[in-house]
Order: structure tokens, then sequence, then C-alpha cells
């Protein structure tokens, strides 16, 4: 039984008393220091008033003045009165600050330990909070109550690191941090751990359904459009998720394995999700080992461009020839450039390798007869760049190259994701001579209106669409249409991949003019472009 329960009129009025005095304390505390002076004063003069009234002290000293008068008591009285008054002001006053101390004191701890686990950027939490809630979440975990992670990196967020400077892609970021964290499950954790990399810890799962339906609310704020003042631009996010505990119980483990699953859904496109699986592991080595080795490759200017020959399809002559970047690594021979290209763009070297082999293919094309053309590939990351106008000028002066013998090529894609930036540089290019071809027709998202903004040169036909000539109708007539709308136009068109006589018949039949693929030539280093000069050997070079 306890005491203040069962006697409530006893516990409760001494608690009350106390927090009463508690509450005067700090009230008198928050005053002005003469002010806080002159009542402590008065209520010593009242303590002592109250003292001495119920202990008789006056007579009593009266008394014991007036036997020892010749010690002339009276004046000590009354200098130990003052003193104690005095005492009793600057114990206040000590104590009142040692108060005031200890507690900025521990505020600040608070501060510096909140601040210790959180980024100052976004507000979120940061790595040391994620790896100690982490564990603590690991410790509950089990098969019927189950944890995820999610690591999520931005798609797309370097480019406007370069684009706009790191003012916006700061704000970016906050944008980004205020996005997710309005879509996350209750109980989940939303933590950066640096940079543009991301995690989310999601407790007492059950079922896999949990972290898949957050991963995809995530990808659906992300996909709209980021506003910045005037600057409006877009970002993904890859996501790859580690359940616990089928793919680990340690958070290294977890945390390993959920980045791999995020470097799976990197390689398969713009905003992926994808779960770990086991074969990931071997997978990530090569990919280490092949950005390792990429690196080493780059540095060394060991990336060279081949030449596949452009021919004008009556006569099959060449009239040009487009740069395909070819690595042969020591390690692993050769890599296709699907593969290295997207681990360029992913680790910031592509526009570093851009202009390597642009440096070297206009070199290389100076030694050709100076009525062929060069043809040269801009990736939508390069593109996102301001300055690769400029860049690409410097190069065209620094080897000699002439503009207008220069082609650059831009993907649909490139197109759509920053159509300002295109219009922009491609401005710049033309006006300096260079000509701008569209390439890969037909496979993206972009309007008409946005096509005719860039004043373009040329269409290419993609490959997919000549693949299948003859064999569906809907080819055949997407082939049709985009080369009706290059001669409305006015523009040159070359269809690409063409691999057989029969491809090669439809795409005459239907006013194709220019063409390249395996039935005129595969690439070839630069030792070899001047044997695909002599009329006979594009008929014969694919079958060589």
């Amino acid at each position: 039984m306890h005491l203040i329960d069962s006697k409530p009129g006893v516990g409760a009025p001494t608690r009350d008393f106390g927090a009463r005095v508690r509450k005067i304390w700090s009230g008198i505390a928050s005053l002005s220091p003469v002010t806080s002076d002159a009542i402590i004063i008065s209520i010593c003069v009242v303590i002592i008033f109250c003292v001495e009234y119920y202990f008789e002290f006056a007579p009593k000293l009266f008394e014991f003045a007036i036997a020892y008068e010749e010690w002339e008591v009276d004046n000590l009285i009354f200098v130990v009165f003052v003193m104690s008054i005095g005492f009793a002001i600057f114990s206040y006053r000590r104590m009142n600050e040692l108060t005031l101390e200890m507690k900025a004191r521990r505020n600040a701890e608070m501060e510096a330990r909140t601040l210790s686990r959180h980024d100052p950027l976004t507000g979120l939490p940061n790595r040391r909070y994620f790896v100690e809630m982490l564990g603590d979440v690991l410790l509950t975990t089990t098969p019927d109550s189950l944890s995820a992670v999610l690591m999520l990196d931005l798609d797309g967020f370097k480019s406007v690191n370069d684009a706009y400077g790191h003012a916006v892609g700061d704000l970016v970021l906050i944008q980004f941090a205020q996005r997710v964290s309005a879509v996350m499950r209750s109980g989940a954790v939303f933590i950066r751990v640096g940079g543009d990399e991301f995690a989310v810890i999601v407790p007492n799962i059950r079922s896999l359904d949990n972290p898949t339906a957050l991963a995809r609310r995530i990808v659906t704020t992300v996909a709209e459009p980021f506003l910045i003042g005037p600057i409006t631009t877009t970002v993904g996010v890859g996501i790859g998720i580690a359940i616990a505990p089928s793919d680990g119980m340690d958070p290294e483990t977890l945390v390993q394995r959920a980045d791999r699953a995020l470097y799976r859904a990197k390689a398969e496109g713009r905003s992926r999700i994808h779960f770990f699986e086991p074969e990931m592991d071997a997978h990530v080595e090569r990919r280490v080992a092949i950005e390792k080795e990429l690196r080493a490759a780059v540095a060394a200017n060991s990336i060279v461009p081949y030449y596949q020959p452009v021919v004008a399809l009556e006569g099959r002559r060449v009239v040009g020839f487009e740069a395909l970047a070819r690595w042969k690594s020591d390690k692993f021979g050769w890599i296709a450039p699907d593969v290295f290209i997207t681990v360029a763009e992913e680790i910031g070297l592509i526009s570093e390798l851009g202009d390597q082999l642009l440096r070297q293919a206009c070199l290389d094309a100076r030694a050709w007869p100076p009525e062929l053309t060069l043809a040269f590939n801009i990736s939508a990351i390069q593109l996102h760049d301001p300055g690769i106008g400029l860049r690409i000028l410097t190069i065209l002066a620094e080897t000699g190259f002439s503009a207008r013998r220069l082609e650059l090529e831009i993907t649909e894609t490139a197109l759509v994701e920053n159509i300002k930036v295109a219009q922009d540089v491609t401005s710049q290019l033309r006006q300096a001579g260079v000509r701008i071809a569209l390439d890969d027709f037909g496979t993206g998202y972009a309007t008409l209106s946005q096509l005719l903004s860039l004043k373009l040169d040329r269409i290419k036909i993609d490959r997919s669409f000549v693949d299948r000539l003859g064999k569906d109708k809907e080819s055949t007539t997407i082939v049709r249409a985009v080369l009706g709308l290059a001669n409305g136009f006015e523009l040159e068109t070359t269809a690409e991949g063409i691999e057989n006589d029969q491809q090669l018949s439809a795409l005459q039949a239907d006013g194709c003019l220019e063409g390249q693929g395996f039935l005129f030539s595969k690439a070839v280093p630069a030792n070899e472009v001047l044997s695909l000069l002599e009329p006979e050997k594009t008929k014969t070079r694919a079958s060589a």
C-alpha cells in the first residue's frame, strides 16, 4: 500500500508545496538581477523578523547589549545582520548561475547528440543513426516479423549538379527528402546515408508486399519535376531491397546486399526497383571489377573509337563513318559498349571519356577524304551539361577538324530529359556548322514540336524497326511514316541495323537514301577505314 495513495491529504499537499516553491524560485530567477535582489532582501527581512518574533531574540539581544555595553555589541549585531543578507544574496546568485550553467550544458549535449545523428542539410537521420537503428531493429526481427532495408540512389543527380551547380543540387536533395518523408509508412525510418544516397528501414513487416508498395510510392513521388526557382529538372531513383532474416541478420551484410540489389536496379534503367538475389554477389563483384578497370582505362586513354561506314544505299558508296567506342580489357577481354558506357555514366566518367573519344575520332578523320563525314553519339548524361557545346568546339579547334564534317547524334530519350539544354547546345553547335541528327527515332516519348524545336538535319531510323521490316505490318508502317515525315520537313534519313538484302530493298523502295549495318560492314579500327573506301569492300566486308 502506497502512503500517498492511502493518505492523499498528507502526501499531496507536500508535493504541491514543493512544486510551488520550485515555481516561485524559477519565477524569481527569470527576473532582472536588481529586481531579484530586492525580492531576496525582502524575503530575508521577513524571515529574520519571523524568527526573532518566535524566539523573542530582540529583548534578549537588548539585555545582552545593556549588560555588555562596553563591547559595543549593537554595532556587531548590525554588521552580522547586513552580512547575513549579503551572504543570502550571494548564495542565491551563485546557485542560480550554477543552475543556468548546468541547464546550458545539458542543452548543448542534447544538441550535439542530435547533430551527430542527423544530416544538417535535409534534417534526416544520418549514417551513424542508421547503423544504430538497424542494429536495434534486427534484434527484434524474426521469421514471422521481417525487416527490410531499402537503399536509394538518385538517377541523374550528378547531371543536375554539373548543369546548375551544387546550390540547386542541395535544394533538389531537400525537396527529395520532403517528398519521400511524406510517403513513409508508419514505423519506417528514412535516412540520408551521404551524397545522393538514402536508406529506409522498415521494421515489422509481414510480407514482401509492404516494402514493394513503399518503393513504388517513392518512385512515383520522385518522378514529378523538381521546381527550383526558374529551373525545372527531373531525377529518378533506383531502389535496392534486402530482407531480414533471409538476406542476413547483421547490419553490414544486410546493407551490402541491399546495395547489390541497388546496383542491379540501376543497371536495368532509370527508377527501377530490385530485390536482392543470391547470384547478385557474383554480378556485383564483376561490376566492381569493371569499374576499377574502367577508371584505369580512361586514365590511360585506352578506350578507342572504331568506325562503321554510312553508305548511300544506291550504289553502296561510303559517305561517312559513325564512331563507336570499343574497349578490350586486360582482365575481361572485349566488353560491350552498353556495359561500360553505362558504368561510365554512373561513376561520372562519361564526359571525360566522351571528350577523349571525340578528340581521337577527329584526329583519325582528318586522314579521310574531305567529303566524308564523322558521326558521333552524345549521351543523355552529357547533354545535361550546358558546357558540352563549348567543349566540342574547343576539341574541333584543337584537332583542326572541320565543324561542317561533324554530325552529332542525340537520342530521343536524351532530348526529352532536358529539352531546354538540348535546344541551347544544338543551337550553339549548328551556328558553328555542326550537323545534328536524332538517333533511335521512334523509341522515346518526344513530341513533334520538341523534335522540330531542335532544327534537326537528319533522322536515324532505329534498328528495332529495320529488323522487323517484312515481318510485321506495324514496323513497315512506322518506317514509311518516318521517311514521309523526314521528306516533308526536308530532313535526311539514315536506317540503322541493315543486315540483309530484303531490308535494303524495302528501305530503298520507301525512299530511304542512306543506311548502315552489318550488310555493309561492322565497325573497324582506324587503320582499316581507308580499305573500306574501295567500292567492292562494302559489299563483302560483313562476310569477310
